[in-house]
């Protein structure tokens, strides 16, 4: 997993919205990413890991201890 992939991970646990994500990167990390492609990033992930919902990727991703 990409290191903006676990940032945004790492962001959406803590209660960030999608667009809070995108401004909290840019300002903390230096990491330009807009909303659509965060949004691209979570789909793939999910694909990934095969989830139906974003909370249950939370729940597969803390289950393989990566959050």
């Amino acid at each position: 997993m990409e290191k903006r992939d676990l940032l945004i991970i790492k962001y959406l646990s803590e209660g960030y919205k999608v667009s809070e994500v995108s401004k909290q990167l840019s300002s903390q990390h230096s990491v330009v990413i807009s909303e659509s492609l965060i949004e691209k990033r979570l789909s793939a992930l999910r694909k990934q890991y095969q989830a139906k919902t974003l909370f249950h990727l939370g729940v597969l991703l803390t289950k393989e201890k990566i959050i």
